[in-house]
């Protein structure tokens, strides 16, 4: 028994948990299915008005995307005159969701003391009180966020080839580390085409950085 509560202890002391975290990937893709697509010359820029291509971050991202596309067959080139393709390319985020609740529980209270202080004379070499005597009520506001990222690919005169929608919700806004794990997940499907949009789930423990 005193072993059990040793366990207990030191699991409430260290919070030994590991909490991996999970994604929830909503994924469509679509291609010109006139047109033979295949891995060609290409080169990556902004699809966001707001977006140059001279953002650091931006730079950041699409080095990712180019170690994808460059994965798939693709051949990078430093002017848009020699590239048979124009990929470009957007990330962003979008608050959809916001609520606050209230919730209601006990104030716990833990004591620990060494000696003997019950039983005299009898010798208890650890003790220990748990309890609670009031409850504490406090608020906690959730916020939902759409994470997305767009991929478009287009020939030299403008026309749309193919485009990859990849989204994310959740409760995170922090994009440095949920756009590298969308353009990841988009990798099986560009160039490709879905029926209608697919689902699955990815824990962050999968995605490995280069």
């Amino acid at each position: 028994m005193r072993t059990l509560f040793y366990i207990l202890l030191i699991y409430l002391i260290t919070g030994c948990t590991h909490v991996v975290d999970k994604y929830r990937i909503t994924v469509d893709a679509i291609n010109s299915l006139n047109v033979a697509i295949a891995p060609s010359s290409y080169i990556i820029k902004p699809l966001g008005e707001n977006t140059r291509s001279s953002d650091l971050k931006f730079q950041r991202q699409s080095n990712r995307l180019a170690k994808i596309l460059n994965n798939k067959g693709y051949t990078p080139v430093v002017n848009e005159s020699m590239a048979q393709q124009i990929i470009y390319f957007d990330y962003g985020i979008e608050k959809i969701k916001e609520e606050t609740k209230v919730y209601t529980e006990p104030d716990i209270s833990i004591g620990f003391s060494w000696g003997y202080p019950y039983h005299y004379p009898y010798y208890y070499p650890f003790w220990s009180d748990i309890g609670y005597t009031r409850y504490r009520t406090y608020s906690k506001t959730y916020r939902l966020f759409n994470r997305y990222i767009v991929i478009l690919s287009k020939d030299k005169v403008g026309k749309e080839l193919w485009r990859v929608d990849i989204s994310s919700v959740g409760e995170s806004n922090n994009l440095a580390q949920i756009v590298p794990i969308l353009i990841r997940a988009s990798a099986p499907y560009i160039g490709k085409n879905l029926d209608t949009p697919i689902q699955f789930t990815i824990n962050d423990s999968l995605i490995k950085e280069e």
